[in-house]
């Protein structure tokens, strides 16, 4: 059963329901290729004991209004940066609190190579030309 944050419980749709199994998977998946935690697991387990990993996840769901919800897709959290910097991207916040339609417009330059590349992936490159 899910409940709105601190309301009555929700009719979740189809999509949503997938979207937030989808979630489930994704932190599954998450741990379970985790470096880290599969290193303790075997630590534990060279100290001769059997290991059970059980992991609980509550996940809180609120609707937003219209206009909260175009506001907050073009902030940069806190979260979408400390993510994005734990792939080494680094992040001019500046160009995320602008205007979206104010955004200077990316320039690309597509080399030979890039074109070889995109084509042997199959990547229609006819209009990148």
């Amino acid at each position: 059963m899910f409940t709105e944050v601190g309301g009555p419980p929700l009719q979740l749709d189809d999509h949503l329901k997938n979207l937030l199994r989808e979630l489930g998977h994704a932190i599954n998946d998450t741990v379970s290729e985790s470096d880290r935690i599969t290193g303790a697991i075997a630590g534990v387990r060279a100290h001769g004991y059997d290991i059970v990993l059980k992991l609980d996840a509550t996940i809180g769901l609120a609707k937003r209004d219209a206009a909260a919800a175009a506001d907050a897709a073009s902030k940069l959290t806190t979260q979408d940066r400390r993510f994005l910097e734990s792939l080494r991207i680094q992040v001019d916040q500046e160009s995320f609190d602008q205007d979206p339609d104010k955004r200077p417009v990316a320039r690309l330059t597509m080399t030979p190579q890039d074109v070889r590349f995109l084509k042997s992936l199959r990547i229609a490159t006819d209009d990148l030309e």
